[in-house]
């Protein structure tokens, strides 16, 4: 799966609500202007008081080590005409499957290739299998750039069906939709 173990505790991750006053947001570098940017502006206080989406910040032994931002949608079920696991779900006439979607996931570059990334998605995974139990989440969706998809990958995410729609997105914003169906880890939920 990966190449490396993680190098640090991850029982000393805590995650902590977005709070555009801590200091160390303004020092956070994963690398990506935009993913830095997001974190610095407005723009993250305004999907929190609007209900769009929620932040949270990650920190290794008090140090700002990343975030992540969640919110919910669906994913069109043309997206996954290939997968058989979905097939049920047009025999139905579904137009969309509900998901959780990881909008923003971003590592500090001093806190990359440690394990903080793989600890996040085990998290988010955990909280989608949690939402499941209370409303209806299949997926775990992300918008994943040129550079992550490997990652992804190695956490069992899959690409969706090449779409014009999905053409048109790679050619604009060099992303690639992916996926996780969370009924893969439904040995793991509790009643």
């Amino acid at each position: 799966m990966f190449e490396h173990p993680s190098e640090i505790d991850t029982f000393r991750l805590r995650f902590e609500p977005f709070k555009s006053d801590s200091l160390q947001v303004r020092s956070v570098d994963c690398g990506n202007r935009a993913l830095n940017d997001f974190l610095r502006s407005e723009e993250v206080a305004n999907y929190e008081r609007e209900l769009l989406g929620k932040t949270t910040l990650v920190f290794y032994e008090g140090d700002l080590a990343g975030y992540y931002t969640m919110s919910s949608g669906s994913l069109r079920s043309e997206y996954l005409k290939t997968w058989r696991s979905f097939t049920k779900a047009g025999e139905v006439h579904l137009n969309a499957i509900p998901c959780l979607i990881v909008g923003r996931l971003a590592v500090d570059g001093r806190w990359q290739n440690k394990g903080v990334g793989r600890t996040v998605m085990q998290r988010i995974m955990i909280h989608a299998l949690d939402c499941s139990r209370h409303a209806e989440i299949r997926l775990v969706v992300v918008q994943a750039k040129k550079e992550a998809t490997d990652f992804y990958k190695k956490l069992g995410f899959d690409f969706v069906a090449e779409t014009s729609e999905e053409r048109k997105r790679f050619k604009a914003r060099n992303t690639r939709t992916m996926f996780f169906d969370i009924l893969e880890l439904s040995y793991l939920r509790t009643i």
